[in-house]
């Protein structure tokens, strides 16, 4: 179902936030203070303004209490950031996105009503930190401190044996929860299930295992 999407502050996660929504086929209305960065993403979603969302004034005049969700990437002030989002609370918009650069600015945002607040920087430094300590690791997911699942190329030495045969669970206290094949997805495989050559395994596990499992299977 189509929704529709506000996006306040089109520097880079913006931007490129606004733009991916639009192709996913959701309607944004993107704002930013400064008019070039509005002319730059105009033709790419269904609406763009200049704006100064710490006016709420000009806030209601944008016509942003439309939208189903409200996302604040803005990467100025802290202090910007934290009037925006009461004034999106107060317009009473339901979900209210807004990143942070520190844990301290994120307790503020969820206080003031943000709905979820997410760590841009923070993310991707654990996502690429990951990926360097084990080049395995196609794509990273962080479920909690200790949890993630994670995307790992099958080893060789899996290649037509069935998952069960694996006994991943008791030998490396792992499960695998989906198999990527080419353009399929097999979630929540079958114990019979054979790995065949070029599988991706989805894992779950703690993130010491999951490392030492892309560890000890890395070389090809």
């Amino acid at each position: 179902m189509k929704k529709n999407f506000g996006i306040i502050g089109l520097g880079k996660f913006g931007y490129n936030m606004a733009v991916t929504l639009e192709k996913l086929g959701q309607s944004v209305m993107a704002f930013d203070r400064a008019e070039k960065r509005v002319e730059n993403v105009k033709d790419f979603v269904a609406c763009a303004q200049i704006l100064d969302s710490t006016d709420i004034t000009a806030l209601e005049s944008s016509g942003i209490a439309a939208c189903d969700t409200v996302i604040v990437c803005m990467g100025g002030s802290a202090e910007d950031n934290f009037l925006t989002v009461s004034n999106l609370k107060e317009l009473g918009i339901r979900t209210i996105i807004s990143n942070a650069k520190t844990d301290s600015e994120g307790k503020i945002l969820e206080k003031i009503g943000a709905t979820k607040v997410v760590y841009p920087e923070k993310e991707s430094a654990i996502r690429l930190a990951n990926q360097l300590v084990s080049s395995d690791i196609l794509e990273y997911i962080e479920i909690s401190p200790d949890y993630q699942a994670a995307e790992i190329e099958a080893p060789k030495k899996f290649v037509e044996k069935k998952i069960g045969e694996l006994e991943l669970r008791s030998k490396y206290n792992l499960l695998i929860i989906a198999l990527k094949r080419g353009n399929e997805n097999i979630i929540i495989p079958s114990s019979e299930e054979f790995i065949l050559e070029g599988d991706v395994l989805v894992l779950v596990g703690q993130t010491k295992d999951i490392l030492d499992f892309s560890m000890k299977f890395g070389e090809k």
